[in-house]
C-alpha cells in the first residue's frame, strides 16, 4: 500500500508503535520496505530519498564508510565525525548522500557541480566528504542553452532539503573557505590521516562574480603594487596580505618577496599552486598563493614533478599527479565602505606528498623518496555502489513516467552497506584577472 504524506514528518505504522519520527522532510510518498529480514522507510520526493531504518541497518554509515575504505586503502582516515556529506557522480551529473545520525537522505544527480567549502582537506580530495554545514554545501545546475547560454543557478543543499528544491538564484556563489584540522603521519608503509576539527565562518556573505568582479588590468612590478591598484580601483580593501607571493598567470610563474620580484626558468606547460582557494582569488580572478617556494609543483611534457624558485628539479617529472595537504589560509571579510578582506594567518606546510602514476598512488617527500608504496585504489564492493546509482537512476526514470502516465512507483530496493572513493572531480571556473607583469 502506498501511503501518501505530506506533512513535515512521516510516523511509522501500528506495528511499530515505538518508533516516533522517522524521517525529517516533506515527501510525496513513504514506503516500508523490508530487506534481510530488516525494516527500513524510504521517503521519496522529486529531489531526494531518504531511509531509515528501526532495526539499524543504516547504523553508522559514515563509520562504516571510513572502516570499509580504510581496509582496502593505504591511506586511512581515522577520528572523522559520524555526519557528513559525500559527493557522488553518476553519468555527468553529482547527487550527495546526506548523512544525519541514522538516517540517509540521497539527493538525486542532476547538478553540474557540487561544491565543499572544506574542498581543500584530503578527506575531501580521497573520500569526496565534507563536514560542513548544509547551508554551506552549494548545488549548480544550468538554464537551457538555448534561452540563456548555459549559465548557472545555484541553491544550497539546506535550502534543498528544507525549501522549493526548484527555487535556485542565478551567478554563482563565493564562501568563505571551512578549515578541517588534519594530522598526517607516515607509519607501517601507510599514511594515517586523523581528524583534529573543523572551523566554518559563520559570515553570510556571499558573492556573484558578474556583479562583483572588477575589469582589472594592472601592470606591476611587485606584489604591493598589485594590492595597492586593487586598494584604489575597486571595492575591496585588502588588509595585511604577506608581501611574499606566488603567482600563476597563464604558463608563467613569478615570485614576490618584498620589492623583489623573480620569474621561474624554464618551460613548464603548468604550476600547482596551495593554498588558493582564498578570497582574493576567488573575487579578482588571480591567481596567487603564499606557500614556499622552495616547493612548486609543477608540470613538464605531459606529467608532473617539483621544482624550487630557481629551477632546479626535486622531484622528477614522472608522475600523473601530485598533490599535498592543502594551506588553510585564513582571512577575515567585514564591511565598511568597502568589502574587506584582512589575511589573518595560514597553517605550516609539511614534508608528504601524494602521487600517482597511472592508477597507482603512493606518498613521497620532497626528495622523491617514497614514504608509502604505491597501489591501486581498491574500491570497497564497487559493484554494489554501481547498483544503488542504477536504482537513482530507475526512480528518476519512473518520476518521469509518474509525470506523464501518474503511475504508481514500485518499491525502492535500497541496500547501503558500501561505498565507493571517489577522486576530486571538480574546479570551479573563477573569472581571470589580467595581468601585465613589468619584466
Amino acid at each position: 500500500m502506498c501511503l501518501i504524506i505530506f506533512s513535515p514528518f512521516a510516523f511509522a505504522s501500528k506495528e511499530k508503535d515505538e518508533v516516533k519520527k522517522i524521517l525529517p522532510y516533506k515527501y510525496e510518498r513513504v514506503r516500508k520496505i523490508k530487506t534481510d529480514k530488516k525494516i527500513a522507510y524510504v521517503g521519496e520526493n522529486t529531489a531526494f530519498i531518504s531511509l531509515y531504518s528501526p532495526d539499524g541497518l543504516y547504523d553508522n554509515f559514515m563509520r562504516t564508510y571510513y572502516s570499509q575504505n580504510n581496509k582496502f586503502q593505504n591511506m586511512k582516515f581515522e577520528n572523522y565525525p559520524d555526519n557528513g556529506i559525500i559527493r557522488y557522480k553518476q553519468g555527468e551529473k553529482y547527487g550527495i548522500i546526506y548523512v544525519n545520525g541514522n538516517i540517509i537522505n540521497i539527493a538525486k544527480p542532476v547538478f553540474e557541480k557540487v561544491e565543499f567549502p572544506d574542498e581543500n582537506s584530503l578527506a575531501s580530495k580521497i573520500l569526496n566528504v565534507s563536514f560542513a554545514p548544509l547551508d554551506k554545501i552549494i548545488l549548480y545546475v544550468k538554464y537551457p542553452l538555448n534561452k540563456t547560454k548555459g549559465e548557472y543557478i545555484y541553491k544550497s543543499a539546506q535550502a534543498l532539503f528544507n525549501e522549493n528544491p526548484f527555487a535556485f538564484k542565478k551567478g554563482y556563489v563565493y564562501m568563505p573557505s571551512a578549515f578541517i584540522d588534519e594530522n598526517i603521519e607516515v607509519k607501517n608503509n601507510n599514511l594515517y590521516v586523523t581528524y583534529k576539527n573543523i572551523t566554518v565562518d559563520n559570515n553570510d556573505y556571499t558573492f556573484s562574480p558578474r556583479k562583483n568582479t572588477p575589469a582589472m588590468m594592472p601592470d606591476i612590478s611587485n606584489i604591493g603594487e598589485l594590492y595597492n591598484f586593487i586598494n584604489n580601483n575597486t571595492g575591496f580593501e585588502l588588509k595585511g596580505y604577506p608581501p611574499e607571493g606566488i603567482l600563476k598567470t597563464g604558463q608563467k610563474l613569478y615570485i614576490f618577496d618584498d620589492d623583489k620580484m623573480q620569474r621561474i626558468s624554464g618551460i613548464y606547460d603548468d604550476f600547482k599552486l596551495n593554498g588558493t582557494n582564498i578570497f582574493i582569488n576567488k573575487l579578482t580572478g588571480l591567481n596567487l598563493s603564499f606557500q614556499s617556494p622552495r616547493k612548486i609543483i609543477a608540470k613538464k611534457t605531459d606529467k608532473w614533478g617539483m621544482i624550487d624558485q630557481d629551477g632546479n628539479v626535486k622531484i622528477p617529472f614522472i608522475y600523473d599527479e601530485i598533490f599535498t595537504q592543502n594551506i588553510n589560509v585564513n582571512e577575515k571579510i567585514s564591511e565598511n565602505e568597502k568589502l574587506v578582506m584582512e589575511y589573518i594567518s595560514q597553517s605550516a606546510e609539511n614534508n608528504i606528498f601524494i602521487a600517482r602514476k597511472g592508477k597507482k598512488y603512493g606518498v613521497i617527500n620532497e626528495n622523491n623518496e617514497i614514504l608509502v608504496p604505491f597501489e591501486y585504489i581498491k574500491y570497497s564492493e564497487n559493484n554494489e555502489l554501481d547498483n544503488v546509482k542504477t536504482q537513482v537512476g530507475i526512480t528518476m526514470k519512473k518520476d518521469i513516467s509518474r509525470e506523464n502516465r501518474r503511475e504508481t512507483m514500485h518499491a525502492l530496493p535500497w541496500i547501503l552497506t558500501s561505498y565507493l572513493l571517489f577522486p576530486l572531480w571538480l574546479i570551479m571556473p573563477y573569472p581571470n584577472l589580467n595581468v601585465n607583469i613589468k619584466y
